[in-house]
């Protein structure tokens, strides 16, 4: 039996429950294909190496699966390519079959780096304001 692994950027405005949505769709035109899905997971939000239709970020999702009808997987990969719900994908075939992945919805960020830095940023302001007001008091 084939096992394949896809990964695709879905834009990074999208929502949660858009981005359930497009795994779902993704996931029923697999199936379609008489395919398998082992693991359905979202790596989160992270910068592109360039610009993709106006986005300099993307929502990565990864999925394993055993392989179909490789006419009807054919299709499915035109289908990905038209598709507004995906910006970018690469379906690559794996020698072994793909561990089982476990979900952890705890783990799964989808702010993005830029936001994420900005917080450290302003973390780091409040604690420089913190040590002024120590040294100042320690002045008087």
């Amino acid at each position: 039996m084939n096992y394949y692994e896809i990964l695709y950027i879905v834009n990074p405005n999208f929502e949660r429950k858009k981005i359930d949505d497009t795994m779902k769709e993704i996931e029923d035109r697999l199936k379609k294909t008489k395919s398998k899905i082992i693991n359905h997971v979202i790596w989160g939000k992270k910068k592109l190496a360039y610009s993709i239709k106006d986005n300099k970020y993307g929502t990565y999702i990864l999925a394993h699966y055993e392989g179909g009808d490789k006419n009807s997987l054919d299709e499915f990969n035109s289908w990905l390519k038209l598709s507004d719900l995906v910006i970018r994908h690469m379906i690559t075939r794996l020698n072994n079959a793909p561990d089982i992945i476990e979900k952890n919805n705890e783990d799964i960020s989808l702010e993005s780096e830029k936001e994420g830095s900005e917080i450290k940023k302003e973390k780091k302001s409040n604690d420089v304001e913190e040590k002024t007001s120590e040294e100042t008091e320690g002045v008087e």
